[in-house]
């Protein structure tokens, strides 16, 4: 129920990570001998922990418990409101509605003959079953959950939401069918390539030798650059920590940093 995708970003990349006893030895270590990236990390646990608390103090986690859905459902339920959120701005329009198709790919188009010109029934029904507090009609994840609980499914929870956890995955492909190459389109930040390209050379040292060589020259220091190992097969580990590294100049001195360590350890 966290609103920012790049804050829950983060919180499956910590999920990831504290399962993992290598990473989780590679960042006690950094976070033990490295001053600037104790400061950071003390930041970002801070920050993160607040974000969890007043996701689960809110109105909208009120309202999701109510409907008494487990919690992979709401998980599914999220995948999908993220992909019909074309503009990713946390909440769904009456046009993203009716341009993402969903309605129709659940079958409530079935008698539609309104060719998506903007004045689908079962768009405005779906919307209607909101209490609006949105001027523009937009809706937020919570309500979006409620909606489709009660229009959809009648209020029965015994019905896995969007077909269950299998489904809703394929249902998300089909509604980012297209979108992609758009996507793809867009100039890539310079810090977003500058992590890309650490990645690229980091690759290139996963091999035997740079372990043996990194253990025989700073035992405590080879324990990071196995975290590291762990860490790059990881794909919300490398996710939580390019957010990192593009949103906080904390974090990316730090980056910059380990990265250099690391390097010189290798070489």
């Amino acid at each position: 129920l966290v609103a920012s995708p790049r804050i829950r970003g983060l919180l499956s990349g910590t999920s990831a990570a504290i399962n993992n006893k290598e990473i989780t030895e590679a960042f006690k270590v950094l976070y033990e001998d490295l001053g600037p990236v104790r400061v950071a990390g003390d930041l970002i646990f801070s920050k993160l922990e607040r974000e969890v608390k007043n996701s689960k103090d809110s109105n909208a986690a009120k309202n999701v418990r109510a409907l008494g859905r487990e919690d992979s459902c709401v998980v599914s339920a999220r995948k999908i409101f993220d992909a019909v959120d074309a503009d990713a701005s946390g909440t769904v329009s009456t046009l993203e509605l009716l341009d993402s198709d969903l309605l129709r790919s659940l079958g409530q188009c079935a008698d539609c003959s309104c060719e998506k010109k903007g004045s689908c029934q079962s768009v405005a029904k779906f919307m209607d079953e909101i209490d609006k507090t949105h001027p523009e009609g937009e809706i937020h994840f919570d309500e979006f959950l409620v909606a489709a609980h009660h229009l959809l499914y009648e209020g029965d929870s015994s019905v896995s939401l969007f077909g269950g956890e299998d489904c809703s995955d394929e249902l998300v492909d089909e509604l980012l069918n297209g979108r992609e190459g758009e996507i793809g389109k867009e100039k890539a930040d310079k810090y977003s390539k500058r992590f890309d390209a650490m990645c690229n050379e980091f690759d290139t040292w996963d091999n035997g030798d740079a372990s043996v060589k990194a253990n025989e020259r700073n035992p405590r220091l080879a324990l990071v650059l196995e975290g590291c190992f762990e860490g790059a097969k990881q794909p919300d580990v490398v996710g939580a920590l390019k957010i990192l590294y593009m949103d906080f100049l904390a974090l990316r001195m730090a980056g910059d940093l380990i990265f250099k360590l690391m390097r010189k350890l290798t070489n």
